[in-house]
């Protein structure tokens, strides 16, 4: 079993194309997937829910605009935001630069979903971009 990972250096992967732009990091334990998350500016998650799954993420670089069950903040360096299973909730990365958070969540609970949420609205196919922000090849 491995303990230790270097996951600042992992490859981050794009996780979600039908609900986020979010490139990932994980790394998988027993009962929690905890991992990196990076995403550009101006984009970010379709409102979504994890009917089983709750995390918690921390913003490490960048700002993001964050929503959780219609309450909204934009979070910085050092705000954490908790959300608990099934809470409608979305980020997007709106900071210059690196837009990166730590996530950590209960994803053993959905094994299907797995760390992916369920968009609000089923008819949305792609990410959230912010307006000018959108990307064709984002479909």
């Amino acid at each position: 079993m491995q303990y230790f990972y270097r996951i600042v250096d992992a490859e981050r992967n794009w996780v979600g194309k039908k609900t986020t732009t979010a490139e990932a990091a994980v790394v998988k334990g027993v009962r929690i997937t905890a991992g990196l998350i990076s995403k550009e500016r101006g984009s970010g998650s379709q409102p979504h829910r994890h009917p089983k799954v709750e995390q918690f993420n921390y913003v490490l670089k960048g700002q993001f605009k964050a929503m959780v069950e219609g309450e909204h903040k934009l979070m910085e360096p050092g705000d954490m935001v908790h959300i608990p299973p099934n809470a409608l909730h979305h980020m997007v990365a709106v900071g210059e630069g690196e837009n990166i958070y730590f996530m950590a969540k209960d994803a053993h609970a959905d094994p299907e979903l797995w760390i992916l949420g369920k968009n609000e609205d089923q008819t949305l196919d792609k990410p959230y971009f912010e307006p000018g922000f959108e990307k064709e090849d984002a479909k």
